[in-house]
């Protein structure tokens, strides 16, 4: 199934499942009540899709941890810096916790921070974890990033902090498994990202080194998963600006530009930037 998170008429915050083009609403008074496994009960409500706000499917999760699990992007970095990939990359999967206040929704708008003019996006899928600690859904997530502040503050071997934790987007909706070509704790289809309706990168999720199945136990070791946590895969390769080079004419994402993350299954998150 597809799940929503929207607001009504009202300003209320709902969950629904999505049917085709109507919204089936149900009782859950959040998505992480959802997740928990509260609220599973239709309410007998129903509302059109197209006439309903999105909000990110989960709009304050417990905790975002953002993982590197594609190689040929965590490469290209580490080409950056005339260095190898450390060891330690191959031995188990790493993250970084992002900022669970800065969820930005389909549609929403991003701003630019104003300490940066290197604004990236990244393509990446993310796991949402349900009861037991298990993952109930994927989503899109798009972990922005302020590439000339992230490598300032890199350089005390802490964060990335300030470089990311402005705005994280998700949507535009929570896919459960049964819906996607997910198999064996992989995930396989194709992702891409455009600017202003032009793609400029394309990859695919099955070329993770990890298995979200190896991701989920790295994440649950020695403390424990909650309704309603936000696993991010990490940028896909050629899933970002870092690695692809520049937009024409040598430029990053500006004001006025609108970034689009989509994959099949999934849908597409679409941010416009100001």
């Amino acid at each position: 199934m597809r799940l929503i998170t929207f607001r009504d008429g009202s300003g209320l915050e709902r969950v629904g499942r999505v049917d085709g083009d109507r919204v089936e609403v149900l009782s859950a008074p959040s998505m992480v009540a959802w997740l928990g496994g509260a609220g599973r009960e239709p309410t007998g409500e129903s509302r059109r899709l197209p006439e309903v706000a999105l909000l990110a499917p989960v709009p304050l999760p417990p905790s975002v941890r953002d993982f590197s699990a594609f190689e040929g992007h965590v490469a290209a970095g580490w080409r950056r810096r005339r260095q190898s990939i450390p060891e330690y990359w191959f031995e188990d999967p790493v993250f970084y916790f992002s900022n669970p206040a800065s969820i930005v929704g389909p549609g929403e708008p991003v701003r630019r921070p104003a300490a940066t003019r290197m604004l990236d996006f990244e393509l990446e899928i993310a796991a949402v974890i349900g009861a037991g600690g298990q993952i109930a859904g994927f989503t899109l997530m798009n972990d922005w990033s302020a590439r000339d502040v992230q490598r300032r503050e890199m350089t005390v071997l802490l964060g990335p902090a300030k470089g990311k934790d402005f705005a994280t987007s998700l949507g535009p909706w929570i896919v459960t498994p049964d819906e996607l070509p997910y198999r064996d704790g992989v995930l396989a289809v194709d992702a891409w990202v455009s600017v202003n309706g032009r793609e400029v990168g394309r990859g695919r999720t099955d070329a993770m080194h990890y298995s979200w199945d190896r991701i989920v136990a790295h994440a649950a070791r020695d403390t424990r998963l909650r309704p309603g946590d936000v696993l991010g895969s990490g940028t896909l390769d050629r899933g970002c600006l870092l690695e692809i080079g520049p937009l024409d004419g040598g430029r990053w994402i500006e004001p006025g530009d609108t970034v689009t993350i989509a994959a099949e299954g999934l849908g597409a998150l679409v941010n416009p930037v100001v």
